[in-house]
């Protein structure tokens, strides 16, 4: 076995690394590959990241000159500073079913922590805010919804014995069958007699230039409604734009909701058509005709994903938090879509459990775990 850095000059082992998953995965009908423009992006000297932070990717080969190992290991300088910590995030994990290809992996990462006076191991955990958190460790049958990480496993094992990770939380996300969502008339009624008081309002979006002219605004609203969730680290402003110009992306606008009181975003539910079954069909390639397969997928596809619910800390108690689940409620029950996975609610996040329960079954069907170990 052959342990090489990944460097962002050297193009042909920068393709080992973003192909290697295609190997591991092979057969495996679950998996959604990424998108690779933005998998590649990531090895440009003008990704965001770099402007605040470092990074080093590992490679493992066998005796062959095989690729059948990888890992992402960063020194992500907000995150450590907002907490204070010297942590050393891991990501892009993927490994044979081979402990000996663990092994290096992990001592890579720890080595390379040590040389930067890093001093614990936390992960999975992305270069960007959107991206998902942690190793699924239940819930191996599901297809993942759009950006979530999916693995096999055997990385759990690999992760908590050959590593020595210890769980630091879980992320749980929801499956939603429409026929199954519980909404009285009277509760929405109770809803729109908040709107009425409050001065509530939330537009409905046609275009995704409609949308961008609130970018500044959605950004302020992130920094305040996610700062007591355990992953939120400060959004910088070139950040944001990587972020927004991701979700524009794959967006519907009329599925994209901003509460307002006045002229001001109080609050936010983002939900989007899941077009994981095209990703998968255009094997994670946009050119020269994936994007017609996700195109396509975007006007089939039965399932949403909604990824991203939260009311600003001074408007919760003030009746926004029904106004935020009578746009969901609609949402599941009066759009197209028959499924809806709701992803990755924090498992410590019980005000929004507690609210979630009262409109659906609190079906768990996938489980995400973040990991650390200090060194």
């Amino acid at each position: 076995m052959q342990l090489q850095r990944v460097e962002i000059t050297n193009k042909k082992d920068i393709n080992a690394f973003l192909n290697l998953p295609f190997d591991i995965y092979r057969g495996i009908p679950q998996w959604v590959p990424p998108l690779m423009p933005g998998e590649r992006a990531r090895f440009s000297p003008d990704y965001v990241f770099y402007k605040h932070s470092t990074a080093a990717f590992f490679l493992v080969r066998d005796e062959t000159g095989k690729p059948v190992g990888r890992v992402a290991v960063m020194d992500h300088r907000p995150h450590n500073e907002y907490r204070g910590t010297a942590d050393a995030l891991l990501y892009l994990y993927e490994a044979i079913d081979d402990d000996r290809v663990a092994r290096m992996l992990f001592e890579a990462a720890e080595n390379w922590a040590r040389e930067r006076g890093l001093t614990r191991l936390l992960g999975p955990k992305g270069f960007l805010t959107a991206e998902g958190h942690g190793l699924l460790v239940d819930g191996f049958e599901h297809r993942p919804a759009m950006g979530i990480p999916y693995n096999p496993p055997y990385y759990v094992r690999q992760w908590e014995e050959v590593g020595r990770m210890e769980k630091v939380i879980d992320y749980l996300s929801l499956f939603v069958d429409r026929k199954d969502v519980v909404y009285p008339e009277r509760v929405r009624r109770i809803a729109e007699k908040i709107r009425e008081r409050r001065g509530f309002h939330v537009p409905t979006f046609r275009t995704k230039a409609e949308l961008l002219a609130y970018a500044d605004q959605i950004q302020k609203a992130y920094n305040s409604a996610f700062a007591p969730v355990w992953a939120y680290t400060p959004i910088s402003d070139d950040d944001m734009k990587a972020v927004i110009d991701r979700m524009l992306a794959i967006a519907d606008p009329p599925l994209m909701k901003l509460i307002f009181k006045d002229d001001t975003i109080i609050g936010f539910q983002f939900a989007f058509p899941d077009i994981s079954a095209g990703i998968q069909r255009a094997k994670g390639r946009i050119w020269p005709v994936g994007w017609a397969w996700l195109l396509w997928e975007k006007r089939r596809t039965k399932w949403l994903n909604i990824n991203g619910n939260a009311i600003l800390p001074q408007y919760q108690g003030t009746g926004a938090n029904a106004v935020l689940y009578d746009e969901m409620a609609k949402t599941l029950i009066d759009s197209r879509f028959q499924y809806a996975d709701l992803v990755q609610v924090q498992e410590t996040n019980v005000p929004m459990l507690s609210d979630l329960e009262s409109l659906v079954p609190l079906n768990f069907y996938k489980r995400h775990r973040v990991y650390a170990r200090e060194l």
